[in-house]
């Protein structure tokens, strides 16, 4: 009996951890080999104080406008891993991704202080067929509500590491439901 109660356990925590991973897989993929830095002029140790300096005004609340965001060539890609077709909804305001950029010289995340408009968008429906995928372009390194509410950026030349995160909506109302997260992308940056 007591083994027959292991085996139970066991076989419940695995359907319990393959549940918890779900059909949908996130990726993060650059489709530029390199990107080049641009510090403008400044050495990577003063662009980053310089970035640094804007963060901390913007979380205070002043007026300073940001750099322009990072023009990049990213796709966060969502892979059906499961046997059968899975519908997800995407693009509403629900769905929310953001980076974590690692390495390098280093990285700086600030607000963006862009107006929104006060509408609340809904969520697509997308039906992923069994070990196919949805691809989500992202051309600006720029996340968080609406894909353009914070901006990132790299300090200097160097390898980077890019996790994603992507929260997806269980319903077309855009009630929120499971967040997914990444593996480590390898983003190379190099001088001009």
């Amino acid at each position: 009996m007591r083994t027959l109660t292991a085996v139970a356990t066991v076989l419940a925590f695995a359907s319990l951890s393959a549940a918890a991973d779900g059909p949908i897989k996130l990726t993060v993929v650059s489709k530029k080999d390199k990107y080049v830095f641009d510090g403008a002029g400044k050495t990577p140790k003063e662009y980053k104080q310089e970035l640094e300096s804007i963060a901390k005004k913007l979380e205070k609340g002043e007026r300073v406008a940001p750099p322009k965001p990072l023009p990049v060539d990213l796709t966060l890609v969502l892979t059906n891993t499961s046997k059968e077709d899975v519908t997800v909804f995407v693009g509403g305001d629900t769905n929310v991704y953001n980076f974590e950029l690692t390495g390098g010289t280093g990285a700086v995340a600030m607000n963006n202080p862009v107006a929104f408009t006060a509408d609340f968008r809904l969520p697509k429906a997308v039906t992923i067929p069994a070990g196919k995928t949805h691809e989500i372009p992202v051309k600006a390194f720029a996340d968080g509500q609406r894909g353009f509410s914070r901006l990132v950026f790299w300090t200097g030349p160097g390898e980077y590491k890019l996790t994603a995160k992507y929260r997806l909506a269980k319903n077309a109302d855009g009630e929120q439901g499971e967040e997914l997260k990444s593996e480590p992308a390898k983003i190379v940056v190099t001088e001009k």
